[in-house]
């Protein structure tokens, strides 16, 4: 018991109440699931940066797989975060709210943007990710004619919303005087680098409290530009009048900047870190931070997410001041003073911060795991996350529930989802062969299962009388997990 009490006080980056952390973060875009280069390049990189904290961008439901293949104990597919420290959810850990949020925050309610990491006993940072939407590209506009205010309308009707919910969700927590690490592919320049164009995103971020950490490394564009995009795309070759800027950064409220590189292709002298070949079509950006982690509120988490039938899942908690807990699962908003299926009781934080529980007994479904803290009578509920069990054989569903008619709705329910970030379901003509000829798209909301409602009105064409089939895809990618045909009659 002495030695692991010492080796864990030697962990890196741990820290008891007032001191202070020194984390590296990475942002790294890595180009559709990392297969058009070269996967093993991917996870070279990660390895090779050694960041405490990762936010991938594009991974293309292979947040999971990355994280065991770079050796992340902590992952979290709802943001595509991978960790060195354990991660937890700032909500119930699903999408509640119907209303489909801004594409910066898909997949989670706004006022959940991010997760907490506890990077210290009872110490936590806000951790969070994010893509803001590719095109029109504003340098791309540029280079094509457009003046300054057609790209400033350009960037107001695109980007600046999406910026304004991340900084909606994440700027009550900076304003708190918490730590808070903000990753992503931003798809727009900086108004620090100067240019014709004032980009407005960059600017909102800095009023929110967000600093960029690499321009507070480099105050001197011309000196040190750091463009992220585009490293040359190894294959094929670099599209005639592509556009170079640097679009990819690492945000951070509350924090200290110590250092900020680039991660890239062999050979460039602004590239801090090189893999060759280099897998992607952007360069990655490296930050080193000191932070004072704020204390942690109370918290529990479920892993893995989802939990296949048969199988066993952890509960992990923590109590603040150290405190015992106590845990249960129930049905997803259920009263956890009845109907309990499963749990334990007055359990030390110091013995066992997390538990390891079967499944036996739960049927496919979800449910939600409950932290009380106990009390003289029947303690309190003071955090929950909900958790689904999927079936052993992982199949997904999706069916249309109502028939549809021409101009109508189309009512659909799935199940089996895998849950990632941008999970999603397409409607095409029955047997279309490519998958780019979708006639609409709408989100899952990174549910494992749900009831959607697709408008009419956000199909890109009137459904005529004929057969067509609803796909479940996964995360902004092509994977098909499931399909119903339905008849419009």
């Amino acid at each position: 018991m002495l030695k692991w009490i010492f080796a864990f006080l030697m962990l890196p980056g741990l820290a008891f109440a007032q001191d202070t952390v020194r984390l590296k973060v990475l942002s790294f875009n890595i180009w559709y699931g990392g297969d058009q280069v070269s996967f093993a390049s991917v996870i070279a990189a990660i390895k090779l940066a050694d960041a405490d904290i990762v936010g991938l961008q594009e991974p293309d439901g292979r947040t999971l797989e990355i994280a065991a293949a770079a050796g992340y104990p902590y992952a979290d597919t709802r943001r595509h975060i991978l960790s060195k420290y354990p991660l937890f959810d700032s909500d119930v850990g699903v999408t509640t709210s119907m209303a489909a949020p801004p594409y910066s925050i898909a997949g989670l309610n706004p006022d959940a943007v991010h997760v907490w990491a506890m990077v210290a006993p009872g110490r936590v940072v806000a951790v969070a990710n994010t893509h803001l939407t590719s095109d029109p590209y504003g340098p791309e506009l540029l280079r094509d004619g457009a003046s300054a205010d057609e790209v400033l309308a350009n960037e107001a009707e695109t980007r600046v919303p999406e910026a304004q919910a991340l900084i909606d969700g994440l700027g009550p927590v900076a304003a708190a005087g918490v730590p808070v690490l903000l990753t992503g592919d931003f798809n727009t320049p900086s108004a620090l680098d100067g240019g014709p164009v004032a980009w407005p995103v960059s600017g909102m971020l800095d009023t929110a409290r967000l600093r960029d950490t690499f321009r507070t490394a480099h105050p001197d564009s011309v000196a040190v530009p750091g463009h992220t995009w585009t490293p040359g795309r190894p294959w094929p070759m670099v599209p005639a009048g592509e556009t170079a800027g640097r679009i990819d950064y690492v945000y951070a409220a509350n924090a200290t900047v110590v250092e900020s590189i680039l991660v890239g292709e062999p050979g460039n002298p602004a590239v801090g870190l090189s893999v060759a070949p280099w897998p992607s079509d952007h360069r990655a950006v490296l930050s080193t931070v000191d932070v004072v982690p704020a204390e942690a509120p109370a918290l529990v988490t479920t892993e893995p997410r989802p939990v296949v039938a048969g199988g066993s899942f952890v509960i992990r908690a923590h109590m603040p001041g150290g405190g015992p807990w106590t845990a249960v699962v129930v049905a997803p908003g259920a009263d956890w003073t009845t109907g309990v299926l499963i749990g334990i009781a007055d359990v030390d934080l110091a013995d066992r911060p997390t538990l390891r529980l079967s499944t036996m007994g739960l049927a496919v479904g979800s449910y939600d795991a409950v932290l009380i803290r106990p009390g003289a009578d029947t303690g309190v509920e003071v955090a929950r996350h909900r958790f689904s069990v999927i079936p052993a054989d992982r199949r997904a569903q999706i069916a249309a529930t109502f028939p549809v008619v021409p101009g109508g709705d189309i009512a659909l329910r799935f199940s089996g989802a895998a849950g990632f970030k941008l999970d999603w379901v397409g409607v095409y003509r029955k047997g279309e062969m490519s998958v780019y000829n979708y006639l609409g798209f709408a989100y899952t909301g990174a549910r494992h299962e749900g009831d959607l409602v697709f408008p009419a009105a956000e199909l890109y064409e009137d459904l005529t009388p004929g057969d067509y089939e609803l796909r479940l895809l996964l995360d902004d990618a092509y994977q098909v997990q499931a399909v119903g045909a339905f008849t419009v009659q």
